[in-house]
């Protein structure tokens, strides 16, 4: 037996569920399920509080084991406001991580931080962001990365070593530093950074 409420309707014919969402004033999802955008954008002041509510979730405990002290909140909102270049990851219009770093004359680019939310982790935004970032250095000559890693921080340590970074040096306290050459250039070893 047909359906009545169909039988004399004309036009094409929606699913229940899709004219019910707009009918409601819901809008469809700007992503299909299963895909997703990533873009980076330079930091904004606005970030900010974000940035640092985030930093201190993320890396707060591993900061107090290697450091016997607090997350330095001052001094990561100090860092932001200095100009550093810090750039913020979002994944389908929200912001999900940061990555923050320092060129020096050498040709080396100094990974200060990337921050990715835990619950944005193991999806591969880390790895693209690193992606990006290695790209931007080559742009801008670089030929060797560089990152400081707690020994208390396993998982960053994989991470990088993953991506093909490798330990050059141990500094105090608790610190392992590694380098990932991405270009050729002259490679100069490591120097103890006096903070």
């Amino acid at each position: 037996m047909p359906n009545r409420n169909r039988a004399g309707r004309a036009g094409p014919k929606r699913s229940r569920a899709r004219s019910n969402a707009h009918a409601r004033g819901r809008r469809a999802p700007a992503h299909p399920p299963g895909t997703e955008e990533v873009r980076y954008r330079p930091r904004r002041p606005e970030d900010d509080d974000w940035i640092v509510q985030l930093a201190r979730r993320e890396l707060g405990d591993v900061h107090e084991q290697a450091f016997g002290e607090p997350f330095p909140e001052a001094e990561l909102r100090q860092y932001l406001q200095s100009g550093m270049p810090t750039v913020v990851i979002e994944r389908n219009g929200r912001p999900v991580g940061f990555y923050s770093y320092l060129p020096s004359a050498e040709g080396k680019v100094h990974v200060s931080a990337l921050v990715i939310d835990s619950k944005f982790q193991r999806k591969g935004i880390g790895r693209r962001a690193m992606e990006n970032l290695e790209a931007e250095a080559k742009r801008m000559g670089a030929h060797t990365l560089e990152v400081f890693i707690q020994d208390v921080n396993p998982k960053s340590l994989a991470f990088a070593k993953q991506l093909g970074f490798r330990e050059v040096a141990r500094v105090e306290p608790r610190t392992l530093v590694l380098w990932k050459v991405i270009s050729s250039g002259p490679v100069l070893p490591p120097v103890a950074m006096p903070f």
